[in-house]
């Protein structure tokens, strides 16, 4: 390779390091120059977020959410995604954007969820009330919206300017709000003024904290301003969520509508200010248990079943769901249905983030951890992890709580036999376990039964497992399936030659 072209690849990595979402940015400190609320006006007049004259922006776009959380390797991409159309109206006046799951006649009857800048709200008809169960989700989904965010920033008028940093390739005037650890950022491009990418760091349940950044590209005429035609979430770098503008015919994407032609976008509380909430499904409501056999439980709430059993003289529990305070009843609860001292292992028996955010927990209280053998690079991530923002257990036991990880492969048998696991391995199972604890003939099968009134892939896939390991439960269970007669799941699945 000749010195020229090595000096053009060494050009070609900078530029990517510097661009790569989610990595730091190079940026210089400035002096003198515009303030930064003087920056955000520009970007608002830039964008034409200002020459509405009392109209409403109105848009369609695809939506696509990224459920890394449960795809079926929910450890690297690609990760299954959901798509919705949507229907959007935002009051530049008031930084309200309503949202319909699915276009719909702009005047007519229907359900519109109202996002303002501190609170979430529902309208059916006429009737509007808060929502505060939504607003975790718009508050992640607000940010797609680059008007809304320069309405934000310019109503808290606390914003200055850290700097001017490379994104994308380009230098970008950044501003800044709250404290350190805490900072939000908003990069704005110095030659037009348009906002280019805004960042903030959030809490997350299995990860601990995540960097989001929200990316502006391909900018469209929209009436007398401008809009983005993709808006991006990315989390830690991963493209999270996109909100794409449709386009239809040769009309812009996104159109001024007169006030009174446009659903009712006012709040019952413009002061109302909600904080975001855990999702429901991971709120540890304490459990309760329920009697398998003499020395086996499941231990049950509102979101998630465990299995827990004591095996000579060893305490297995069958998943680590929802996070640290479950984990904590769970153990509270093991004490309470095993007096004495026990070694503990948990079992893991497939890697849906919500299945396993209780893992750093068990690790911390230094238990096994026992999963398939494809699991033990997501499970090294978890625990390697370092939670910066709020530590938890592990954070303060890091140095005497390694990871202790038994891997399964075609099976394994523990406490001499009085339980197995067995891969499941169908084509939507790969890489999940089921317990088989001959003892009380009960099968514990991971989140793979889920539906008791009709067949399924996954019904099949663990009946057909069970043939195959050539075992006969009378009962099974699973994460949100109760404990149920084997005979009437096996009857939901086909024979198999």
């Amino acid at each position: 390779m000749s010195l020229h072209s090595r000096a053009v690849v060494t050009t070609l990595v900078v530029l990517c390091a510097l661009s790569e979402p989610g990595t730091a940015q190079t940026c210089s400190p400035t002096s003198g120059g515009p303030s930064a609320a003087e920056w955000i006006s520009r970007s608002v007049a830039a964008v034409g977020a200002d020459r509405l004259a009392g109209a409403v922006l109105r848009y369609q776009a695809t939506a696509s959410d990224s459920w890394n959380y449960q795809s079926d390797r929910p450890w690297y991409p690609p990760y299954l995604s959901l798509y919705s159309p949507q229907e959007f109206w935002y009051d530049p006046a008031a930084g309200v954007e309503g949202a319909a799951s699915a276009p719909a006649p702009m005047t007519g009857p229907g359900v519109l969820l109202l996002a303002g800048p501190s609170a979430t709200f529902v309208r059916r008809d006429t009737l509007t009330a808060p929502a505060q169960a939504q607003h975790g989700a718009t508050r992640k989904t607000r940010p797609l919206n680059p008007w809304s965010v320069l309405y934000d920033w310019r109503v808290a008028g606390d914003a200055r300017v850290v700097g001017r940093c490379i994104y994308r390739e380009y230098p970008r005037i950044a501003l800044a709000r709250g404290a350190a650890g805490a900072e939000e950022r908003l990069l704005i491009d110095p030659k037009t003024a348009f906002p280019v990418m805004y960042s903030r760091i959030e809490p997350h349940y299995l990860w601990g904290q995540v960097r989001v950044e929200y990316v502006y590209t391909t900018w469209q005429q929209a009436g007398p301003g401008f809009y983005p035609l993709q808006s991006y979430r990315l989390v830690d770098g991963a493209e999270e969520q996109t909100r794409a503008l449709v386009i239809t015919g040769r009309s812009d994407p996104a159109q001024p509508v007169a006030r009174d032609s446009a659903p009712d976008l006012r709040l019952p509380d413009p002061a109302l200010r909600m904080s975001a909430v855990t999702d429901a499904f991971l709120v540890p409501t304490n459990p309760d248990t329920i009697r398998v056999a003499a020395n086996v439980f499941l231990l049950k709430n509102r979101g998630y079943a465990e299995l827990a059993t004591l095996e000579r003289d060893t305490v297995f529990v069958m998943e680590a769901t929802q996070g640290d305070e479950r984990a904590r009843q769970d153990s509270v609860w093991i004490g309470r249905l095993f007096p004495g001292r026990h070694p503990v292992a948990v079992v893991v028996t497939d890697l849906a983030w919500p299945h396993i955010a209780g893992v750093r927990f068990w690790v911390a209280a230094g238990a096994t951890i026992i999963s398939h053998r494809t699991s033990r690079t997501m499970l090294e991530r978890i625990v390697s992890r370092r939670w910066t923002l709020a530590p938890d257990r592990l954070e303060a036991r890091r140095a005497s709580s390694p990871l202790r990880f038994r891997p399964v492969t075609d099976s394994l048998r523990l406490a001499g036999g009085r339980i197995t696991l067995y891969p499941i391995d169908g084509i939507g199972s790969e890489g999940a376990l089921m317990a088989w604890l001959p003892g009380s003939a009960m099968l514990w099968a991971s989140d793979y039964l889920q539906d008791p009134t009709q067949p399924t892939l996954y019904t099949t896939e663990v009946v057909g497992a069970a043939r195959r390991a050539g075992i006969a439960p009378k009962q099974t269970a699973a994460q949100h399936f109760a404990l149920t007669p084997w005979e009437k799941v096996a009857a939901l699945a086909p024979a198999q030659p």
